[in-house]
């Protein structure tokens, strides 16, 4: 027997996901058009005033508007007046506001493209690697993770991150060489290599339109001490010449992250340091379901950190939550490494980790 209740409210759960997704679609389309900030900090307008500010078609801004209203996210006012709230406006309008979740959508059509591929992972038990995922694209494949992550990088990293690793800001100021492994667009190093013009900054990526946007990124910041390699042309020196390495939300994402613990272990000085950012697992499957963005980190998993880290034969399809802290620790042991801690600085999402030889 079927239970009617319980089938009801499932009906209306799936019916509540769907309507998100279009509504994902219409919040994607009103910070592409430039509508959010069209709007912000104008008070109410009416919708040929958003048309025009916006320089877009009226009725189709007007249908937008009010899909926008219905959704709960603009307010509404008598005679046919939208406003966008003050608190409105931080989610969706200031680029710049870490608390701005605006660059979320910005990469839902590469996302929504690549559903295509994802029944081959499925069937074949082989993911798509960054690398693959982009090939036949264009640069703003890559910009949407950029933008993302530019005002964490820009804001936190240096001020805040760094200071709290042990004597790493000196070592930076004094003269150092740094890797990130990972780099993706290269934000990262471009926010360090103008903080410590005295030190050199090496990344090193396996997806070519990533390495196009971060040597871009480069020239327009007009830094000379950041260079960029392809990872898959030799990858890490195991010279032991590094100072610092970095690895920001990529380590799960690897097919072999133990083969790359040993790799950045050998190319690290004796008194050198390895910055982890990384996704706070809980450990287990049942003590993530209680993390606040649980379903944003299984979801983007199976279209990403999972498909990544599977895109090659025995890999070892950690996932977004596959590295929980005694994972972590432990993978990092066995590459040789002696001395691991946490630190302490809250983020929603990842935990951070300074390792030492």
């Amino acid at each position: 027997m079927l239970d009617e209740a319980k089938l009801k409210t499932l009906a209306r759960k799936v019916n509540g996901i769907y309507e998100g997704a279009l509504v994902a679609g219409m919040i994607y389309l009103g910070d592409e058009l430039g509508l959010y900030r069209a709007m912000h900090g104008q008070g109410p307008l009416r919708s040929e005033e958003v048309a025009a500010r916006a320089g877009l078609h009226e009725r189709f801004v007007r249908e937008w508007l009010y899909t926008q209203v219905a959704s709960g996210i603009l307010d509404h006012h008598s005679e046919g007046l939208f406003e966008l709230s003050p608190e409105a406006g931080v989610v969706l309008a200031e680029e710049d506001d870490l608390r701005c979740m605006a660059r979320l959508f910005d990469g839902l059509p590469q996302r929504t493209a690549l559903l295509a591929e994802l029944p081959r992972s499925f069937r074949t038990g082989i993911g798509v690697s960054w690398a693959d995922a982009e090939r036949g694209g264009t640069p703003e494949r890559v910009h949407y993770m950029e933008r993302m992550l530019r005002p964490w990088y820009e804001q936190v990293l240096v001020p805040r991150l760094l200071p709290l690793l042990d004597g790493v800001v000196a070592r930076l100021e004094a003269g150092a060489k740094v890797a990130d492994v990972g780099c993706g667009s290269g934000v990262a190093l471009v926010a360090m290599g103008k903080a410590f013009p005295q030190s050199t900054f090496h990344g090193f990526e396996i997806a070519p339109l990533a390495l196009d946007r971060a040597r871009e990124n480069t020239i327009q910041a007009g830094v000379s001490n950041v260079s960029f390699f392809n990872a898959r042309d030799g990858g890490l020196p195991d010279d032991g010449s590094y100072d610092l390495i970095t690895t920001f939300d990529c380590l799960h994402d690897m097919t072999r992250p133990d083969t790359m613990a040993k790799a950045i272990h050998d190319a690290l000085s004796p008194e050198g340091s390895w910055l982890i950012v990384d996704p706070a697992g809980r450990g287990s499957f049942e003590e993530n379901l209680a993390h606040p963005l649980a379903v944003t980190g299984y979801a983007s998993s199976v279209m990403g950190c999972l498909q990544s880290g599977m895109s090659e034969q025995g890999g070892a399809g950690c996932g977004c939550f596959g590295l929980p802290e005694p994972v972590m620790q432990s993978l990092v042991e066995s590459a040789g490494f002696t001395r691991f801690r946490r630190i302490d600085l809250p983020h929603p999402m990842n935990n951070y980790y300074e390792v030492r030889p």
